[in-house]
């Protein structure tokens, strides 16, 4: 019963994570569109879509103590109920101003979501299948990123049908939760008062307060002391914001400089979001196999092999579409393996204010990568992005041989009540 609960339970913030990846593949398309429709400039479309990842590093701090509050459970439910709220309500206030507003109350909605599911799955998944269930977890956000256009296609981009409809599938996603959430309470798997040492149950996870009883908020000064005690992690974190989102925004461009045709310049990130879906459950399960640790280092150097391989490859499909497929998997393993590294590192006490930290972090590179590698295509306009992107993802392979010669640092689960 309890390795059947725990499935259900993962199955149910699965879903919600799916809600989440859609709306952020499905609502960035939209408002740009008819931003520009209405005649707003490129910087105005740009800042009304970076609102909302503004919003989640400025909020970030007070996410731990509002998870200690509402517990998991009712913190995923509020962040995808205002979420679709905010959504349905924007075709009635169509000025930028409003949008500003909303797009910034509707990041720290979805933050909320966003950080309560990670951390919720890193507590029921447990030491020896935490890179599998995370390697799931990536790849499902990504399947609802990849969707979010393909609704875009359906629900049309007028009038006020495309917000309500994607604001009914966010909401749609919370169903399972909200049905295992009934049984639960009703004491369908009862398992209390698990150690931080060993996989929680299930049922104890669920019912809050589980891990929310436990959890510690921490003041927003006190977060920072947390770099001090995963510097490796968090670098994972920056550099898969900033590779990430380069990649995402600049490679059709950079795919368009090298004169290959639109459409081509286009199908470069649908090979690149593939090797997304399709390999990070067998990343996570190599990673429990072979060691975390391990497995990201060899991602990193894949990811900083793979942009020098770029330009000698996009005369030759049969070389490019490959290429594209494995870094693109290698890529966002930095985030899965991140995260699943994260609930190895830290005790459920800590969970929280470090996940929050995490997503503030890789944020903060999401913000600077689009920028920062516009800049080195105009300075070297052939190389300069794949310089970059190697660069990058190099500097996390530097910090893991690092962090390796320096030999294990104290347990963070040791001293649970202890930020620095």
């Amino acid at each position: 019963m309890k390795a059947r609960s725990r499935v259900l339970l993962l199955a149910a913030v699965f879903s919600t994570s799916l809600g989440v990846g859609l709306i952020f593949g499905f609502e960035s398309p939209l408002i740009a569109v008819v931003l520009s429709r209405a005649g707003h400039s490129n910087f105005v479309v740009g800042a009304v879509n970076a609102v909302s990842l503004v919003a989640v590093i400025v909020i970030g701090p007070a996410y731990p103590s509002v998870i200690a509050r509402l517990g998991l459970t009712r913190s995923i439910i509020a962040g995808v109920c205002g979420g679709t709220v905010l959504l349905a309500f924007m075709p009635w206030w169509p000025t930028v101003p409003m949008w500003v507003v909303l797009r910034i109350l509707t990041g720290m909605a979805l933050g909320l979501t966003w950080i309560a599911s990670e951390v919720w799955m890193n507590r029921v998944a447990g030491d020896a299948s935490r890179g599998a269930v995370m390697g799931v977890y990536g790849t499902v956000f990504s399947i609802g990123t990849v969707a979010g256009p393909l609704l875009l296609e359906v629900t049309g981009t007028r009038g006020w049908q495309p917000f309500l409809i994607g604001a009914a599938c966010l909401l749609a996603t919370l169903l399972p939760l909200l049905l295992l959430h009934r049984s639960l309470r009703a004491g369908l798997v009862a398992a209390q008062g698990v150690s931080n040492a060993a996989a929680p149950d299930a049922g104890a996870v669920v019912q809050d307060p589980g891990v929310a009883a436990r959890a510690r908020p921490v003041p927003a000064f006190l977060l920072p002391g947390f770099f001090l005690r995963a510097p490796v992690i968090l670098l994972a974190a920056l550099v898969a914001g900033l590779v990430e989102s380069a990649d995402l925004s600049l490679l059709p461009l950079y795919g368009l400089n090298a004169a290959l045709s639109e459409r081509a310049a286009v199908w470069l990130i649908a090979a690149f979001l593939a090797g997304n879906v399709v390999l990070q459950l067998p990343v996570g399960l190599l990673a429990d196999r072979f060691g975390r640790r391990r497995l990201l280092g060899l991602c990193a150097l894949t990811s900083g092999v793979g942009p020098l391989l770029l330009p000698a490859s996009l005369a030759t499909p049969a070389l490019l579409w490959p290429l594209l497929f494995v870094w693109g998997g290698t890529l966002y393993a930095f985030y899965s393996q991140g995260i699943a590294l994260l609930g190895e590192e830290f005790a459920a006490a800590d969970l929280a204010a470090a996940n929050t930290l995490f997503v503030m972090v890789y944020c903060c590179g999401g913000a600077l990568g689009p920028s920062l590698g516009g800049l080195v295509m105009d300075l070297w306009p052939r190389h300069g992005l794949p310089a970059l992107l190697s660069a990058a993802a190099l500097s996390l392979v530097a910090g893991l041989l690092i962090a390796r010669g320096q030999g294990p640092g104290r347990s963070t689960r040791r001293a649970p009540h202890g930020v620095g």
